[in-house]
């Protein structure tokens, strides 16, 4: 079924998003009548591609002339002058600018992707849907509009390095060739004036470098401003929602919407180191006094491979925390010797890295700040990362097949058995994989939510009660189980004062 036909499915809420972005961007007339051919082409590579996009432009003129053809041997009178009217349009309005209705269609096509996303979650109550609200925020919206327009700015640079390439080799031959002349050929007018256009060549080459360098810098500086803001803030906001999400709160959503920043952002990066080795294969083929590249460019492919590293681990993140099959309501407390699932995903999605990322857990990694318990993990705990087969498709893996295992404590110690201890105690489940991708060499690790270990179903509830408690009581789904207990000593505490305090008032009233 194409995207169209499951749009015009759509309850009228959101229809009427529907129509209120087509309204003010494209004919939906046009996007109707020519829905499997809009779908079948790729704007997105035209918004950043002149020549593609102008022949993606001449052939949907094309389109809207076989549909005004079909239409006219029906006597459509009212089609017939909508299309007359696109047509024109379409001619006049974005001939000059071709690139610019590959936008305009990108982004309905995108936004129709949003749209179905959301009418497909689950009916929720209010509190469901201000949370839900806050997955499509203003803020989103605002870095997704930033990463695009970091993405084209990198694509349009790239058309600036071609250019000086090209200009390069024209100098490179023209100067070849006067050093070929005789000497007496080379006291000529004529030669004489070939050296000054050469070094006119040479004065454009390096406004050319410089300007190149200066772009490159300014894409770099706006990567850095929105990873360091807006991103952070973004995932910081969905990992929070997780934590809720597992305790009973609302669905969340709004990973496949980080996962398209992450990976354009991450295209981004290797399309500028790309422009920075190819200056410096210009560079050893040309150089000159005051060349800026030698100066420039060392300083900026150090920040882009800050920048990638830093994309990438922040990218790794726990999709869907540990859970016993047996308890789906129970997220994280795990009971020894029985299987639990958790799902991993990396936010960038590059074919490059399918099956090439192999992932490995371990629990309780810093042994020494968790419990007096010891845990091990049995069952396949190294299995690699592949494209999901979903429609938005990620780059995941899922482990189903662990198992948590007590360690044996050491001849005359009975460990830490107690039925309170057992709850209180908060452990993680860590995850480490290493990247190595175009010359560079990324160690990523991150951690589940602090989990419980049982050992009896009986002490579930206990558990529960301590899975709630932490949840709640932090907002940083980063806090570790050696800091994560400090807060369930306080909850024990708490609940005991309140045990007393009940027990003393049912006391006194009977």
């Amino acid at each position: 079924m194409s995207q169209w036909s499951q749009v015009q499915q759509l309850e009228i809420k959101f229809l009427e998003q529907v129509d209120q972005f087509y309204d003010d961007n494209f004919p939906m007339e046009i996007r109707h009548l020519l829905a499997q051919w809009i779908e079948s082409q790729d704007w997105e590579a035209a918004a950043n591609n002149e020549a593609m996009a102008m022949i993606l432009l001449q052939n949907l003129i094309i389109q809207v002339d076989e549909q005004l053809e079909r239409v006219s041997q029906e006597k459509n009178l009212l089609l017939i002058h909508n299309l007359k009217r696109v047509r024109k349009l379409l001619q006049g309005k974005y001939h000059g600018n071709p690139m610019h209705i590959a936008v305009i269609i990108s982004n309905c096509l995108r936004e129709e992707r949003r749209i179905l996303a959301a009418a497909s979650m689950p009916v929720q109550g209010p509190l469901e849907k201000s949370l839900q609200s806050s997955v499509v925020s203003e803020r989103q919206r605002n870095v997704e509009h930033k990463v695009s327009a970091i993405k084209n700015s990198a694509q349009m640079t790239d058309q600036d390095v071609k250019y000086l390439e090209d200009l390069q080799e024209e100098f490179d031959f023209r100067y070849k060739t006067i050093q070929s002349l005789e000497q007496n050929d080379k006291n000529s007018t004529l030669i004489k004036q070939e050296m000054l256009a050469l070094q006119a060549m040479l004065n454009t080459l390096d406004y050319k470098r410089k300007e190149v360098l200066s772009k490159i810098g300014r894409v770099i500086h706006e990567i850095d401003v929105l990873m360091s803001n807006m991103l952070t803030e973004e995932l910081l906001d969905w990992k929070r929602r997780q934590q809720i999400a597992c305790i009973g709160g609302p669905l969340h959503g709004g990973l496949d919407q980080l996962q398209n920043c992450f990976t354009l952002l991450a295209e981004s990066l290797f399309q500028v180191r790309r422009q920075l080795e190819k200056l410096d294969e210009l560079l050893t083929r040309l150089t000159y006094d005051g060349d800026p590249i030698p100066v420039q460019r060392p300083q900026l492919l150090e920040k882009v491979n800050f920048l990638l590293y830093n994309l990438f681990r922040n990218s790794f993140v726990v999709e869907r925390q540990p859970c016993m099959p047996t308890h789906p309501q129970r997220p994280m407390v795990l009971k020894t010797l029985i299987q639990f699932t958790v799902k991993l995903r990396l936010l960038i999605k590059l074919p490059e890295l399918n099956y090439q990322i192999r992932v490995k857990a371990t629990i309780d990694k810093n042994v020494s700040t968790v419990s007096n318990r010891r845990f091990v993990l049995c069952g396949t705990h190294v299995k690699a990362m592949n494209m999901d087969e979903s429609a938005n498709g990620s780059l995941s893996v899922e482990f189903r097949h662990l198992q948590p295992k007590e360690m044996k404590t050491s001849a005359g110690s009975k460990g830490n058995e107690g039925p309170h201890m057992v709850t209180e105690e908060l452990h993680s489940i860590s995850f480490e994989t290493q990247v190595c991708l175009y010359g560079l060499t990324i160690n990523l690790e991150t951690s589940s939510l602090p989990v419980v270990m049982i050992s009896n179903v009986s002490q579930l509830p206990n558990a529960w009660a301590s899975i709630i408690w932490y949840n709640l009581s932090t907002n940083d789904p980063q806090v570790g189980p050696q800091y994560a207990n400090d807060f369930l000593h306080f909850h024990i505490h708490s609940v005991w004062l309140l045990n007393i305090l009940s027990i003393k008032k049912i006391h006194i009233s009977s």
